[in-house]
């Protein structure tokens, strides 16, 4: 799959396989958003990336809309990947 110049939303991407997830696109080429709960890990992984970082509660539909209403332009996504966790 070739994912350069396309836009991707992670979920969970603020660390774990979520990260790691991200941080294979944006190595892919792919603009990365890394959508997490953990606003602090999702920072740092956007940092290492290149990416943006967005504060994302899966769990909250207000929350989901919120942050995808924050998302820049290009992240109206070519690829979404969902990464969540009930611990």
């Amino acid at each position: 799959m070739d994912v350069r110049g396309q836009a991707a939303i992670v979920t969970g991407g603020g660390s774990g396989l979520g990260g790691a997830t991200a941080s294979a696109l944006a190595e892919a080429g792919a603009k990365v958003a890394v959508l997490d709960v953990n606003e602090a890990g999702a920072r740092e992984i956007a940092a290492k990336i290149g990416g943006i970082a967005v504060k994302c509660d899966v769990t909250d539909a207000q929350s989901a809309a919120a942050a995808l209403g924050q998302a820049p332009s290009w992240a109206a996504t070519d690829r979404c990947r969902s990464k969540t966790s009930t611990a």
